[in-house]
Order: C-alpha cells, then structure tokens, then sequence
C-alpha cells in the first residue's frame, strides 16, 4: 500500500527529487532572507519531528511550532517547581485566553468537549494566577460529564478549582471515589489513597471525619515499606509515586531518597528530558515533567540540559509544543530532510539510524526519480558506493527492462525518471547497455518542436510542454549530446510566469535545465524576491506565499534553498 501511495505523490511532485549538479557560475554570497535565526529554527524544528527510532520523518511540521494545551500544561508545570517561568508568559497567556473562547464556543454549540482541557486549562490558570471567565458553564459541562460516567479524580479536582468545593455532589463523588478504594499492596493503590485524600481534605474533610482512615493510612504504610525495599526492580511511574508518597507523608529516609534519585537518573535521555523506559532514545514533555516533579520533591538536582530542554519546547506563538510519541516516517520526507540539513551545513541527527532506513527502504524503490533522491541522502550520510551500487544497480536494470517508450505519450514523467537513472547510473558507474541510449536519444529527439520546445505530440498543455522541454534537454546533455538551442531557450523563457517558472520544482528545473545549456539566467533578483515571500518566519519555506503558521515544508525548503544553490548564492 505504502507503494502506491508514493507512485501516486511522485505524479504531483512535479519533478522534485534534487539533482546536484555543480554551477558553472560564480559564488556569491548568500541572500538575506537566509538569516541565522531562520536557519535555527529551521534546523531545530527538524529535530524535533524526527522519529526517535528510524530517525525518519514524515514532513508534518505543525507539531513542532503549534502550541498545545496538554504541552503547556506540562512545561508551565515543570518549570513552576524549578522556580521558572516561560519566556514567553505574555504569548503563553493569549494562547490559553485563545483556548478558554473555544471551550465556551464548544459548549455554547454542543460540540464535543475533553473534561481534560477543562482540567489542563484550569490548573494553568492556577498556577499563572489568572481568573476563569465562565465558572459556571465549566461546573455544568463538568457534572453532565460526572453524571454520564463514572467520576473521576480530574473531575472532581476541577470542580474545586472552580470554586464548587462546598456542593453536595462534589462532595458526595469525592466520597464515592474514597469508598471505592480497595486496599492493595501495590504502587496504584498509594497513588490513588493520596489523590482520594487530597479531594477529602480539600472539600472540608478532617482526617479523622474520614471513613476507615486510620486503617487505610495504616495499610498505606505498609504497602510503601514493602514496595520501597528494591527500588531497582521498580519502573519510571512506581518511582514517581514512592516519591510523591515521601513528600506527603513527610518521609525522611536518605538511604532510600538517594536510591530512588538514581533509579530515576537512568532515564534520563542525551538531550535532558527523561523518558518512561531506561536507555531511551528521546524523553517526552509529560514524562519529563514527572520526573522533575519526583526529583525536587526528593531535594535533588536538575540539571540545566533538562531546562534546556523545555526550553527549546517553548514556542514562540505561546505555550508549550507536544513532540508525538510515535511517527510513521516515509523515505521521501526523510530524504529530503537529510538534503535540506546538508545544504544548511547542519549535523543529521541520528545518522547511523537514518542511514539503516533509507537503506532498507531503497530497496524497495522502482521509481529512479525516487531511488535518485534516497540515493542523495545517503551520500550525504556517508554510505558507500560499493553498499549503495549493489541495492540500486538491480532496480535500474529492473526499470529498463519493462520499460516501453510509447507510454511516454500517456505518462511524461517517464522521462524524468529516465533523466534520474541516468544521474544515478553515471555517479555510481553502473553501466547501461549503449543501444538504449541510443533509442532514449532518438525518441527524445523525436519529440522536438519547431518553436524551440519539445512534447507537442504528447500534449498541447502549455505546462505538460514546458517539463517534457525541460526533462528532454536535459535526457540529452546527460547522454553526452551537448543540445544548445536559442529557440528552446526562448521557449523556457516564454514560460516563465512572473518571478518564477509555474513553482518551485519547475523553477527548479528550468534553472538545471538553463544551466546545463550554459545560458546566463536573467532577474535572478526577482527570483530571490519571490523566495523571499514563501519564507516562513519560524523555519521552513513553503510552496505558495506565506499566509499561515502551519505552511512549511520540508521538501519546499529543499527546493528554495537548491534554487539559491543554482542562482550561484552559497
């Protein structure tokens, strides 16, 4: 399936796959819109949407700009019990005024509505000192909520904050979830014996008022001493609950407040975050939050990686980012990721893993155009010819084999893939038999016009004529015809649609195309100004004029930063 979902995006690519071809021209220096500030947040968003296993990606941008709720929750929270605040804290206030509207728009339209936003949204409040519009149409959605399920601690703990701590149906399911509790000897049971006390006590329970407290607490005891005697067999959350437990209790214990400093400490990931599992690749805004929490209540250190870390979640539109747990990268963004982080001259993060799974996916390429394009990421990661000949040298000869030049009257990409094989054939030197050549040369030539273009045969689509122009030139420049034509270049020029040819990868290639004909490219400036207007301000170009904050592309900014390649700019 995987398959043939990327045949059918390679239709709409429209010639994308990146040729690093050499500019005969002179370098110049790279233009303005190329700052230091784009290229960090360029580079840094990219990290941030990299698959921690694979080291893929899957071009979704948006996650790595886009404040969420549940990441602002965690990242104003962990900063509050380092003493910290976000650097951002007036953006960080709009976004969750921004947020609160759309909770009473919800409501007020019976949309469907998490009581956990509620919830996130209310404790954010708390903790930035900031009032609630609405009170009572949150305590309305919230008991309906209660009422149609089961209550929960959340609920209950929003309803307090909300003022409604004194209601009898607060502190009836407050009750409830105290009496539903079932003395067990295990790390759940003293998680929820300390969140069922707090509601208790927080609704005007004194201890003693307390059905069965002094057994319960009794038990509690003991379930922490048994559960607290091998802390290395414990996991992340059986960690974090003994520590909360201390820190409630007042449990003064240094043999085991040092032992479970440790135990945390070996979850902790290279960039500072922690992760739930021991020797994780990457940590999480959540799970980091949580050890934070488990550390400071222990009276230990965190270190400034870990604040570094949160900061770099911070986004600059307020609020705190959410990294996905899980993606499901494809070779092509993954690719492209690679090339744009070479040309920014930027380290690829996870390099042995990105390597092993552009490696394997390459094998599973037909498209040249496709295998062209892996091809050129794993160049750049340093894979050598030997390993890349014996995966690509089968899949070309497999092309060439079914290959039938009449479909190119129905399919006129086929010559684009045609100009990819022979790319990758001569880098790699795999030799390709010379009376296909010779039959590539006669049939692209068949397809010349009078005017200078080529493909009329195949379409009078003035965009199908100008790509099987640009694609048949350059068939022939790389099979060693050195085609010169002023008619063509007045024919590719004629096609220009102000700054640009049609898009970026048309521009693309008319420039590799003009270039391979030796002929001087005019109003570059234009071109650089037309660039300039797809540059997003937070990273990233994208393939139209910059409008909104989820444009942004990863294969778009390896075509603008390639176009400034061949416009001779470093």
């Amino acid at each position: 399936m995987r398959r043939k979902i990327l045949a059918s995006v390679l239709i709409f690519l429209v010639g994308i796959i990146p040729i690093l071809i050499s500019t005969q021209e002179s370098k110049t220096t790279r233009p303005d819109i190329i700052d230091s500030s784009w290229e960090n947040w360029t580079v840094t968003r990219l990290k941030l949407a990299q698959d921690p296993t694979t080291g893929g990606w899957n071009g979704d941008l948006s996650s790595t700009l886009l404040p969420s709720l549940v990441g602002t929750y965690h990242g104003v929270l962990t900063l509050s019990l380092l003493n910290l605040s976000p650097n951002n804290l007036p953006q960080t206030k709009d976004f969750l005024r921004s947020y609160e509207r759309e909770i009473y728009k919800r409501l007020y339209n019976g949309e469907d509505l998490s009581f956990l936003d509620i919830y996130y949204l209310l404790m954010l409040f708390e903790k930035l000192n900031m009032s609630v519009g609405n009170s009572k149409a949150m305590a309305d959605f919230l008991i309906e909520n209660m009422n149609e399920s089961d209550e929960t601690y959340l609920h209950i703990k929003s309803l307090i904050m909300l003022g409604f701590y004194n209601e009898s149906c607060v502190k009836n399911a407050s009750m409830s979830l105290w009496l539903s509790l079932k003395p067990k000897p295990s790390s759940s049971f003293l998680w929820n014996f300390l969140l069922y006390r707090e509601l208790l006590k927080m609704v005007g329970y004194q201890l003693e008022e307390i059905p069965n407290y002094t057994a319960m607490h009794k038990f509690a005891m003991e379930a922490f001493e048994n559960i607290s005697r091998r802390t290395d067999d414990l996991g992340f959350y059986d960690l974090r609950t003994l520590a909360n437990f201390m820190k409630e209790e007042s449990i003064k214990n240094e043999t085991l407040r040092k032992e479970i400093l440790v135990d945390i400490s070996r979850y902790k990931c290279p960039d500072g975050s922690y992760s739930d599992t021991m020797d994780g690749k990457r940590g999480y805004i959540d799970t980091t939050h949580w050890a934070v929490e488990a550390i400071t209540y222990l009276g230990g250190e965190v270190g400034a990686d870990t604040v570094r870390y949160l900061r770099s979640l911070e986004s600059p539109l307020g609020g705190f980012i959410e990294v996905p747990y899980g993606l499901v990268p494809n070779p092509l963004d993954t690719a492209f990721s690679v090339l744009t982080l070479e040309l920014l001259d930027s380290q690829i993060p996870m390099e042995e893993n990105v390597g092993k799974y552009l490696l394997s996916e390459l094998s599973n390429e037909n498209k040249p155009s496709l295998i062209w394009v892996e091809y050129q990421a794993l160049k750049a990661l340093n894979t050598s010819d030997e390993d890349l000949r014996g995966v690509i040298s089968p899949r070309l000869k497999s092309f060439i084999a079914t290959l039938n030049l009449s479909e190119v009257y129905y399919n006129h990409y086929i010559l684009k893939d045609i100009y990819y094989l022979l790319l990758t054939s001569g880098e790699l030197g795999i030799k390709i038999d010379e009376l296909w050549k010779e039959n590539v040369t006669s049939f692209v030539l068949s397809l010349r016009d009078d005017d200078g273009g080529f493909g009329s045969k195949i379409s009078k689509a003035k965009l199908v004529r100008l790509e099987v122009t640009l694609y048949s030139v350059l068939i022939l420049n790389k099979l060693g015809y050195r085609y010169r034509g002023e008619k063509t270049v007045k024919f590719i020029e004629s096609n220009r649609n102000g700054a640009l040819w049609w898009s970026l990868p048309i521009t693309r290639y008319a420039l590799l195309t003009l270039n391979s004909m030796g002929t001087k490219v005019e109003g570059k400036e234009e071109i650089v100004k037309a660039l300039e207007r797809r540059k997003c301000p937070y990273g990233f170009f994208s393939y139209a004029p910059y409008e909104n904050l989820r444009q942004g592309d990863p294969i778009a900014t390896f075509l603008a930063l390639d176009i400034l390649r061949l416009l001779g700019y470093r």
